[in-house]
């Protein structure tokens, strides 16, 4: 059955212009995840829209609007391949949301096309639930109510108001929208969490090193992981962070190779360190974990290396906690990892020739170990974050020529030198130290951070860590990465910062810590507010056997406060007609009530029959009132002040 429709008045084709307003703020966010024509089309058909109200340009008739969904349709099918999926299923909302636009012609499908823009809302919390996209999308969503509010007008408001208004009842439904997230039971994961292909090469730490790989990231400002240790803090020079192990090399790439799981066993020094990791989003399947690792969390296994890595890639981000031991020793080396970590790579002679002449005048791997470090704390190398290319023979270069490099220059060469000299090595690749946010009193390892060691096989030590860079340039590891970017900045400028640029630093620091700590607290209580966490509140609050019931109760509650909220008589909106409600109502105090029929006039007969002695204020109240609220003046706000202070002045006996 066909329902009948009442055109749009031209009042309420205002409030559809608000509701097009929302419909490209809710698009705003969506803009970089959809490709670019599903955003033109649905900017092109908002125009459109627009046009049709305020420019007389032709609307498409039905025929037509049907041939723009089955294009879309069309489309978003050869795009993705399939309507299943977050990137299809919001490219088609987006699509068929735009055409819907060209038939907004009666109240009911505007009020459906609002509804239809908050589902673009929700489909933006698809791919972004940070704190600002959720204040973004508030913002959108009081804008969407301003336009709905528009459509049931009686008179008009200004727009301030109008948005005021909104704002109100928005934040009127913040408690009961509380109360349905904590309490509503919990699905086994949340929706954001489904897998994002678009993002899964992202940037961060590679599975390979080569000349100038692991320096790219030191531009990097971007989080890697953060860390809460449950104890005290391990000092800057123990907390070193295992991603990967290196033990293949062509001379100039080196890789993890094949990989096997590792034996658990490995005799701790000393009491373990505890600490939870929240990794951000890498595309990849390794966890960083403190040397050494005990256990391996949930979905994770050990492999060769001591190292960790998740059945699944990170493309959301994962939290899990861990205990290490920063002193150990390992256990045997098996034959298999002898032969890998003794296999010499392809150098040139003068660099196996100066391996050889540590090994002939040494007792032991320790003393060529020395001779190394030594080698390179006297010669002139230097640690430098723009070092230069490097030819075929990458150690033999640096060693020789350039000898300026960053830490994986100074992994690779330590290695190739230790296996030519005939002592068991491996390259790992990681993060180092980390920056202490003070405020949520966690580590923010951050993708400058990354770094590059060695590990020598030291009997009976088992394997022993030997950071090279360190020995060229302490500070790296003493003080993080930090004190180099920095040392590096002022030689640039050619003098020290000045006091009021360090001051800024530090204020724009305490305010990235900040901003990091609200970001954290938001992901922990919102994103990452699971099933599991749930369970654990309502325990700690005593509602685990009793949450629905709650949460029914919660809900008819709030609804009946709203409800007996809304049953008060409310004070007028506009300025003027509260200032004559509170005139009323201070003559209803004093025992003359206004009836409802009643008019200004009448109940100013009335007034002043009953109190002759204040007739003549009576009559200057009721005369300016009606002439600015009858009359064609408006007025201004010194009057309405004027009015007030006369309403103030009214002394009328209080009845007993």
């Amino acid at each position: 059955m066909s329902r009948s429709t009442v055109p749009l008045t031209p009042v309420q084709r205002q409030g559809l212009a608000w509701l097009l307003l929302g419909g490209a703020a809710a698009l705003l966010p969506l803009g970089r995840e959809l490709p670019w024509w599903a955003v033109a089309a649905f900017a092109g058909l908002l125009c459109w829209r627009l046009g049709i109200d305020r420019r007389g340009w032709p609307a498409p008739g039905r025929l037509l609007r049907v041939a723009l969904a089955a294009f879309g349709v069309a489309l978003v099918y050869a795009r993705y391949g399939s309507f299943l999926g977050r990137d299809p299923g919001i490219a088609l909302l987006v699509w068929l949301t735009g055409t819907k636009a060209l038939e907004l012609t009666d109240e009911r499908d505007a009020m459906l096309w609002a509804f239809l823009l908050f589902l673009l809302l929700l489909g933006g919390f698809l791919y972004d639930q940070s704190p600002l996209h959720a204040f973004y999308a508030l913002v959108v969503v009081v804008l969407v109510v301003a336009g709905m509010m528009r459509l049931h007008e009686d008179r008009p408001l200004t727009p301030v108001a109008r948005f005021r208004y909104a704002a109100v009842v928005v934040v009127q439904a913040l408690p009961l929208m509380l109360l349905m997230y904590v309490l509503f039971p919990r699905l086994p994961a949340p929706l954001w969490s489904l897998p994002n292909p678009s993002r899964a090469a992202l940037t961060g730490m590679s599975d390979e090193m080569r000349p100038g790989s692991i320096g790219e990231l030191v531009a990097s400002g971007a989080i890697a992981f953060r860390v809460h240790f449950d104890g005290a803090r391990p000092a800057t020079t123990d907390r070193y962070w295992r991603v990967r192990v290196l033990w293949d090399t062509d001379g100039r790439v080196w890789r993890t190779g094949a990989s096997y799981d590792e034996s658990p066993g490995f005799e701790p020094l000393g009491d373990p360190v505890a600490y939870r990791v929240m990794l951000e989003p890498t595309g990849k399947t390794w966890l960083p974990a403190l040397d050494m690792p005990v256990i391996a969390p949930a979905n994770t296994r050990i492999r060769s290396g001591r190292v960790l890595e998740r059945h699944q890639p990170v493309n959301e981000r994962v939290v899990y906690v861990l205990r290490s031991h920063p002193r150990h020793r390992t256990g045997p080396l098996p034959a298999w990892e002898r032969r890998r970590a003794l296999a010499v790579p392809p150098t040139s002679e003068r660099v196996r020739a100066l391996a050889r002449s540590w090994r002939q005048a040494a007792e032991g791997d320790d003393d060529v170990v020395r001779a190394a470090l030594q080698y390179f704390r006297k010669e002139s190398f230097r640690y430098t974050l723009s070092p230069p290319r490097l030819g075929d023979d990458p150690v033999d270069e640096f060693l020789f020529e350039t000898r300026r490099g960053f830490c994986e220059h100074y992994a690779a060469a330590f290695a190739t030198l230790m296996r030519a000299a005939g002592v068991a090595t491996r390259v790992v690749i990681g993060y180092q130290g980390g920056l202490y946010n003070p405020t949520g009193d966690y580590d923010m390892v951050r993708q400058s951070d990354a770094h590059a060691w060695t590990e020598v096989w030291l009997a009976p030590r088992g394997w022993v860590r030997v950071d090279a860079t360190a020995a060229v340039a302490p500070e790296r590891v003493e003080q993080g990465i930090e004190s180099v970017v920095a040392e590096g900045a002022e030689a640039r400028a050619g003098e020290p910062a000045r006091f009021e640029a360090r001051w800024l630093a530090r204020a724009w620091q305490r305010a990235r810590f900040t901003w990091d700590y609200v970001n954290l607290s938001w992901f922990y209580w919102v994103k990452d507010y699971d099933e599991n966490r749930q369970t654990r509140l309502l325990d700690r609050l005593g509602l685990r056997d009793s949450a629905g019931l709650v949460l029914v109760a919660g809900v008819m509650g709030l609804v009946l406060a709203y409800a007996l909220g809304a049953g008060r008589r409310r004070r007028p909106g506009d300025p003027l007609a509260r200032i004559y409600d509170r005139y009323c109502r201070k003559l209803a105090r004093a025992g003359l009530a206004r009836d409802p029929h009643e008019g200004p006039l009448d109940y100013a007969r009335r007034a002043a029959a009953r109190w002759p002695e204040q007739r003549a204020a009576i009559v200057a109240i009721t005369s300016r009132y009606v002439s600015f609220r009858y009359g064609s003046a408006q007025a201004s706000p010194r009057e309405r002040t004027a009015l007030a202070r006369a309403v103030r002045r009214l002394a009328v006996p209080r009845a007993r």
